[in-house]
């Protein structure tokens, strides 16, 4: 929330102020990355987020 940096153009934050109101999304979102989304938690969900935590804990600390 406080970054500065450029985002891209489907922000969450602009997201989650659209759904607190009841309404949709006014733009029409990158169906690529809700694909890129369902993928990566996807994966998440098979290795277990107590296992993907661990492990980029170990892989930080390794760097």
């Amino acid at each position: 929330k406080t970054a500065k940096s450029v985002r891209f153009f489907f922000d969450w934050n602009d997201y989650l102020k659209f759904y607190k109101l009841g309404t949709y999304w006014p733009y029409t979102p990158s169906i690529q990355l809700l694909y890129g989304l369902r993928a990566a938690l996807d994966l998440i969900f098979e290795e277990g987020l107590d296992n993907v935590i661990a492990r980029h804990s170990r892989l930080g600390k390794a760097t």
